[in-house]
Order: structure tokens, then sequence, then C-alpha cells
């Protein structure tokens, strides 16, 4: 059986728009969870073009984000590349992922966590 190592939860909380939501890592791809908030809109500049703003668009149509009032709920689980392409989506706008992504309850950044991760690893 597949032992699927336990990583932590992530949080990226926006408190300027009310929005927060949680990912953790599941076989290499970041997977933000259910029941996790997100910008009604794409609200980046020279926005609708971009690659993130149009998987914005494309996950709204294919109902992983579901309108809530002014902002989107993650109706369920959804894999992204990276915690960049996670963080874009959930802020409508194009985000660090490696470093606005927390461990639920610290300071520590994603990429702090990472690279701590790799130190793990080589030792």
């Amino acid at each position: 059986e597949a032992t699927q190592k336990e990583t932590p939860v992530f949080v990226l909380n926006t408190p300027k728009h009310s929005i927060t939501a949680t990912a953790r890592i599941i076989d290499s791809h970041f997977v933000v969870e259910e029941g996790s908030l997100a910008q009604g809109a794409w609200v980046g500049t020279n926005s609708e073009n971009t690659s993130y703003a149009k998987l914005h668009g494309d996950l709204i149509q294919q109902g992983v984000l579901v309108r809530k009032d002014s902002k989107c709920i993650f109706a369920k689980n959804y894999a992204f590349n990276s915690p960049s392409a996670a963080g874009a989506v959930v802020n409508g706008r194009p985000t660090n992922g490696t470093t606005e992504w927390k461990v639920k309850g610290t300071d520590k950044t994603y990429k702090d966590w990472e690279a701590q991760e790799l130190m793990k690893q080589a030792s």
C-alpha cells in the first residue's frame, strides 16, 4: 500500500479580502482543499490573458469554484502544479505561492518548509 507521507496543512490568508484557503501536498501536487475561499473574479492587472486568469475562469466553468456572494468557494479538492498557481487562483491575482502559503499555525513559509524537507532527504 502506498505510504502517503504526511505533509502539513498550508494556509493562505488574505485578511484584506477575508479569504482563507488550505492546501496540502498530495503526490507532488499542491492540492487546495474543498471549502477553501477564493477571490470571486480575477483582479490582477492586464489580467484576462494570463494563464492563471484563464485557469481561474476555467475552474468556475468546471464547477470547481462556486460563486458565493463576492467570493468563490472550492466545491472540491483541486490539484495545482505549484503553490504559486494555487495562490494566484485563490487571490485572483499573481501570487508568490512559496512565500504566501504558510504552515498552519506557524509563520513558516512553504519555501522554508520545502528547504527543510530537502535538507532531511539529503542527510
